[in-house]
């Protein structure tokens, strides 16, 4: 596939752009910068997506910004005065505007379509839009939101999310999904509005689809504003923890419309977490494939090798794979590919504390839970892996308040029936029974597919003296993995304490698994 316009050619698999008169030299961030613009030529690109696509988000003056886009002007016969191919769009960014075809083979002529029909091949986009407001003590509050959320998301690695400087400039009542979508090339955005009612704030935050006008999630909050500062923070958290949730299932939902040859690396990655979610044997191959696909379409994918290391991770330690030898390398590599690629991607740190826990060294991964939540604040996945290693480390009041964190980011998570099963066993620990057995249930209940959390309640309503309960569970656990065995039980949850492995051990055989 190459582009053609005027009378140039653009490789992009080759890196080359050829003229009338043969090949031209370009410095390779020039060659860059006309790509992207060439590429997305359908719409303006911001200096920020341009800055985030070429030089990996990282600082860079204006200067070197502004001498990659004159060599390549330079490049393709423009400058910055006729501007007949590379159009600059005060405010807002640049754009290509010369007619650009897109060309297969030597005879074959695909034309430029509307972005509306247009395949992307990009990760979604987000745009904050300043709150609706109304006048009095809370005029500043809907713009305090949209920065805090802003500055939230941009953590979130798998999202990209446009920069305040581009959003505000749409400050208004009514929003233009179109010009969203066409101008800044967001997939989605999200808007809000506030009002100051007998001294509380009525906060309703929205997220739309952009090309369908479709609402994939809304709330409202109610907080009073004497606790303005805390409330932003509550608010904030939890329109986090429902976008990174909603925009991955919505993601989702898209893949799947499509062929595995049609998708994307992103459409792979997000289809892969659906079936890694549901946490079986079957499920969790497909999606260690479509990570590995999205790695192939996109090698410098840092979540998505991140993602398949856990997919690996989760083969040993849930039992799915018994080649053990051959898993933990993958594990390892995958994780280090993920952190090599992006140091700050919350889910890369996780991956590399998954890989201390199954090499036995659980305490060193402490180290990269930590590392994962202080990269993102909301990552309610981090809190909840924090909550696993000090369960089994023994310390069971910090377990339940790492978990608590988790829940109270994401409460609708896919791995909630984990989180809550963490917690039943922190209660167990403790030595409330009753208490352990009531969380185990809700547990349960909310995801029958775990292995770990079926085991864990059959076992807590064995030692909460709750026979049937224990017996009914016992018996899916068997039905849903009939090779269920103390060894594999100790392999997902291996507690340092000798005395509580000897209690589980001893709690499981009476239930009648094996060794």
């Amino acid at each position: 596939m190459h582009h053609v316009f005027g009378s140039y050619a653009l490789y992009p698999d080759r890196a080359e752009l050829v003229g009338p008169e043969g090949s031209v030299r370009l410095e390779p961030k020039a060659f860059a910068v006309l790509r992207l613009l060439v590429e997305n030529h359908d719409r303006v690109v911001s200096r920020e997506e341009m800055i985030e696509a070429i030089w990996g988000g990282r600082f860079v003056s204006d200067a070197a910004v502004s001498t990659a886009l004159k060599f390549a002007r330079r490049a393709v016969g423009d400058d910055g005065v006729q501007q007949t191919m590379i159009r600059t769009m005060h405010g807002l960014g640049h754009r290509f505007v010369a007619p650009v075809e897109r060309r297969v083979d030597a005879t074959t002529v695909v034309q430029a379509v509307e972005p509306a029909q247009e395949q992307t091949y990009r990760r979604p986009t987000i745009a904050v839009l300043p709150f609706v407001q109304n006048a009095g003590e809370a005029v500043h509050v809907g713009d305090g939101l949209a920065d805090e959320i802003i500055s939230s998301l941009s953590r979130l690695r798998w999202l990209r999310v446009i920069a305040r400087e581009s959003t505000f400039r749409f400050r208004q009542d009514g929003i233009d999904l179109e010009g969203l979508r066409r101008v800044l090339g967001a997939g989605y955005a999200l808007s809000g509005r506030v009002e100051l009612v007998a001294g509380r704030l009525n906060v309703s935050v929205t997220l739309i689809e952009t090309l369908s006008g479709s609402v994939v999630w809304s709330d409202r909050f109610n907080p009073a504003l004497a606790e303005l500062h805390l409330a932003r923070q509550e608010i904030t958290s939890a329109v986090i923890g429902a976008l990174d949730l909603r925009i991955s299932q919505a993601e989702a939902a898209t893949a799947r419309t499509k062929s595995t040859e049609m998708l994307d690396a992103w459409g792979a990655y997000h289809l892969g977490m659906s079936h890694f979610n549901r946490f079986n044997a079957h499920d969790n191959v497909i999606a260690a494939g479509l990570f590995e696909r999205a790695t192939v379409l996109d090698p410098g994918f840092a979540t998505a090798f991140a993602a398949w290391s856990i997919a690996r991770f989760q083969d040993a330690k849930l039992g799915y794979q018994t080649d053990f030898a051959a898993i933990a390398p993958d594990v390892r590599s995958l994780a280090e590919r993920a952190v090599e690629l992006d140091p700050y991607d919350p889910l890369a740190s996780m991956a590399m504390g998954r890989v201390q826990s199954l090499e036995g060294n659980p305490e060193d991964g402490i180290f990269w839970y930590e590392r994962s939540v202080r990269l993102s604040p909301n990552f309610a996945k981090g809190y909840f892996s924090q909550g696993v290693s000090d369960l089994l480390a023994g310390r069971n009041v910090q377990s339940c308040v790492d978990v608590d964190l988790s829940l109270g980011l994401s409460p609708l998570d896919p791995l909630l029936g984990p989180m809550l099963s963490i917690k039943a066993m922190s209660f167990l620990l403790e030595g409330n029974r009753a208490l352990a057995r009531d969380w185990s249930l809700q547990a349960v209940r909310s995801n029958q597919s775990h292995y770990i959390v079926i085991a864990s309640t059959a076992l807590i309503c064995h030692l909460a003296g709750d026979a049937a309960r224990a017996a009914h569970w016992t018996a899916v656990l068997l039905a849903r993995r009939p090779d269920a065995s103390v060894s594999m039980f100790q392999r997902a949850l291996l507690f340092a304490d000798l005395q509580t492995r000897a209690m589980i051990r001893r709690a499981l055989v009476e239930l009648g698994l094996p060794d």
